[in-house]
This record gives C-alpha cells, sequence and structure tokens, in this order.
C-alpha cells in the first residue's frame, strides 16, 4: 500500500511538472511574439491554438505592451493569471526561429523542454547586427527612400542619409536612457527640420525631412490599428489608434518647432511651406535604388541575410504595382494601397504555403513602403502652418486614415483568398 501510495504521489508530481513546464513555455513564447513583432491582432489566436494543443486551459487578452495570461484548473476550480509586460519590438531574425519551434511543437517533433531551452538560447543571442551596421541602414533608408517615395533628388538623397544618422544616434540614445526617450520625438523632429531648412537652398524641405523621420513615421502603428479594430480588438485597437494621431501630432509640432526656429534667424523665402528647391530623380534610377532601400529596411528589422532576396523581390512588386495604381486611380490613394497590400500579401502567403517560412516578415519589409505615415506628419504641418492650409491638412489627416484602411482591408482580402479557413495544425502569423 504504501509502495502504491508513493508511486501515486510521483506520478502525480511528473504531472503537475509537465503541466507548469508547458505553462512556461506559453509565458516565453507568448514573450517572444510581443518581443519580435508578431502580428498583435494574430497573438491571441496563435496563444489559444497552442493551449489546445497543449491540452492546457488558457485565456490571453492582448494590450499595446501587456499581456494577460489566466491558466485555469477545471478539477480543482482555480486559476492563475499572469501580467506580462514587454514591449513590442521588430525582430525578424527571431521571429522566423520562434516561428519554427511553435511549428515543431505543433507536429510533435520537439519536446516542452527542448522547445523551452531554445526559445531561452534565441533570447539570449546577441543582436544580428551592431551599431555600425544599424547606423549605416538608418542612412540608407532614409537616403535610398527620398528619390523613391517623397520624389527627392540626388542632394535630397545625400541629406536625407546625413540626417537618418541623426535619427540612428538619437534613437539609440532613446533606448539607453529612459529620461531622453520623452522627449525623443520632438527633439530629433526639431533637429531634422532645422538642418533641413538651413539646405532649403539645395534641397526639397518636405522631402528631406520626412525622409530624415521616415523609420519614425507612425504609419505601420496606425495600418495595425485599423487591423485590430478590424478583427474586433476594440481596446488595443483604440489605443494604437489615439497613441498614432498624437505620434503624428508629436511629430509635426517638432518639425513646425524647427522650421520656426530656423526663420527666426534668416528672412523666410515666400512660399506657403517653403518648400525649397524640389527636383526629382530621373525614372531609372529609382528603380535601381530600390533593391538597396529593401535591404536597408531589411537590416533596421533585423533580417536574416539568407531573407533578404524574397524580402526584395516581393517589395519591389509590392512599389511596382502601387506606382501603376496611382496612375490608374491618382486621386483615390486608398484604393491603390489597398491594391498593393492585396498583391503584396498574396505573394506573401503563397511564398510561406509554398516554402513554410514566415510569411509576416517579407509582407512587412514591402507594407512599411506604403503606409500613410508620411500623410500625417505632412497634414500636422499644414494644420500647424499660418498660411490658411488647415482645410488642406484636415483632408490631409483624413486620407491617411482612409490609406490605412485601404491596407488593411488588402491584406485581410490576400490572407482569406491564400487561408479561407486558417490553419488547421499551426498559428496563423501573418496579417
Amino acid at each position: 500500500m504504501a509502495a502504491l501510495r508513493l508511486t501515486q504521489q510521483v506520478e502525480l508530481a511528473e504531472t503537475v511538472a509537465d503541466i507548469l513546464q508547458r505553462q512556461n513555455l506559453l509565458i516565453r513564447l507568448c514573450k517572444s511574439f510581443i518581443r519580435y513583432g508578431a502580428p498583435s491582432h494574430r497573438i491571441e489566436l496563435a496563444m489559444e491554438a497552442m493551449c489546445k494543443i497543449f491540452g492546457i486551459d488558457g485565456s490571453f487578452a492582448f494590450l499595446p505592451g501587456l499581456m494577460m495570461i489566466s491558466f485555469g484548473d477545471t478539477d480543482t476550480h482555480t486559476s492563475e493569471t499572469h501580467l506580462i509586460k514587454c514591449a513590442q519590438g521588430f525582430d525578424m531574425g527571431r521571429l522566423a526561429k520562434v516561428h519554427k519551434i511553435a511549428r515543431a511543437l505543433v507536429n510533435g517533433d520537439l519536446e516542452p523542454g527542448e522547445a523551452l531551452a531554445d526559445l531561452k538560447a534565441i533570447n539570449d543571442e546577441k543582436p544580428l547586427y551592431n551599431i555600425w551596421i544599424m547606423l549605416a541602414a538608418f542612412a540608407g533608408t532614409s537616403g535610398f527612400i527620398a528619390p523613391l517615395i517623397f520624389k527627392g533628388g540626388w542632394y535630397d538623397m545625400l541629406a536625407s542619409m546625413g540626417l537618418g544618422i541623426v535619427v540612428g544616434l538619437t534613437t539609440l540614445l532613446a533606448n539607453k536612457y529612459s529620461v531622453y526617450s520623452s522627449v525623443f520625438e520632438v527633439s530629433t523632429s526639431i533637429l531634422i527640420a532645422f538642418v533641413a531648412k538651413a539646405l532649403g537652398d539645395y534641397v526639397c524641405f518636405t522631402g528631406v525631412v520626412l525622409s530624415g523621420i521616415v523609420m519614425l513615421l507612425p504609419g505601420l502603428s496606425l495600418t495595425t490599428a485599423i487591423m485590430e479594430l478590424s478583427s474586433r480588438y476594440m481596446i488595443s485597437g483604440s489605443v494604437r489608434m489615439f497613441y498614432s494621431l498624437i505620434y503624428c501630432l508629436f511629430l509635426g509640432f517638432g518639425l513646425s518647432i524647427g522650421s520656426n526656429l530656423y526663420d527666426a534667424f534668416r528672412e523666410p523665402p515666400p512660399g506657403d511651406l517653403k518648400m525649397g528647391y524640389c527636383h526629382p530623380a530621373t525614372e531609372p534610377w529609382r528603380w535601381i535604388l530600390f533593391p538597396l532601400l529593401g535591404i536597408s529596411l531589411s537590416i533596421q528589422l533585423y533580417t536574416s541575410p539568407r531573407q533578404w532576396p524574397v524580402v526584395v523581390v516581393i517589395s519591389s512588386v509590392g512599389y511596382a504595382v502601387s506606382e501603376l495604381a496611382g496612375l490608374y486611380w491618382p486621386h483615390s490613394l486608398h484604393i491603390a494601397a489597398a491594391v498593393s497590400a492585396f498583391v503584396v500579401g498574396l505573394l506573401g502567403n503563397v511564398y510561406e504555403r509554398v516554402t513554410h517560412e514566415l510569411a509576416f516578415v517579407p509582407i512587412l519589409g514591402a507594407i512599411l513602403l506604403i503606409v500613410p505615415g508620411g500623410m500625417g506628419v505632412r497634414s500636422t504641418l499644414l494644420l500647424l502652418d499660418q498660411s490658411g492650409n488647415a482645410s488642406q491638412g484636415t483632408s490631409f489627416a483624413l486620407q491617411m486614415i482612409l490609406v490605412a484602411l485601404g491596407i488593411a482591408v488588402g491584406l485581410f482580402a490576400a490572407t482569406f483568398a491564400v487561408y479561407p479557413l486558417g490553419k488547421k495544425r499551426n498559428a496563423l502569423l501573418t496579417f
């Protein structure tokens, strides 16, 4: 009898230990999804799918920067709640590795203990690129995007590269010192606008400042908010939407101060927004520069070099479709954005279906080039300008929201076209 009781106690201890290990794995998996940039409107569904596979009663609720996890026990009628505070970021290389671990767990190719050790190893990895490479990527992204997206010229590209390095340095400073992070957006935009205005005789002011702060633009956050609201995540979508609009005001306010600060030392030139010297680059060079822009964006998203080719290809197709659609619907940018997003999402999801690699990586790189953040900052500039352009600024802001809505509709339609019933045995980590 004593031996039987001891055996039962050992089995019970092993069962409890196994359940705790699986719960710990789910918590670490959830942290990894948030930290490395998984689409927020898919995280809850992905974690609930993993709970079903593990046979654990769990529920999840996501807020920006916070995940609430509750594990229930039907036998004892008790529950355990965890509040996981985790800042969202982007690391596409590590996210792809985490996705492979989740796929292996679903297919039974990996034990929970091994998966937990692999996740710890991924979390402890050093960043894929060092500071100098990241600064070069900031310069490349800001410089190459000037002639491609904001219709700048060669001088605009060189000026934007220098301003991109400034933004990269202030970003590193904000990540290191929390006190500075509170004034990071305003101070950076003031500095960018002041320098761009000083170069106004040689460069296009609006194109250069938007290219310089392109990685700070909240277009992706706004698009994510629209997608969360469309997915019925009302709280997180509303919070992110309001934050994106206020963030636009921060950047536009800083740019306005920087511009007016320079005008205080020099008589401003005539013109509504003092656009400066604006001459777009010639057409062939724009297409030659695009792969370099795709690589620079990939580095900033910590994408593995092995993933660069597919990111560049899908981004190039998305950019080409966006340009062609803009010719057919010049006054309906939201339609052009929806068509471009649909093509990008379709290619990305087909790529995942064929190769079993994560579709979110190439889709994100392409979507970053058509998100409407630049419109939001431009509308703020017009709203703050004292030359009677407030109504035009309001229309820009409305157009920004419409473009974000078009992108969200296009991505949802592409996902439905490839996965009409979702994934039966794995988490759907795509837009």
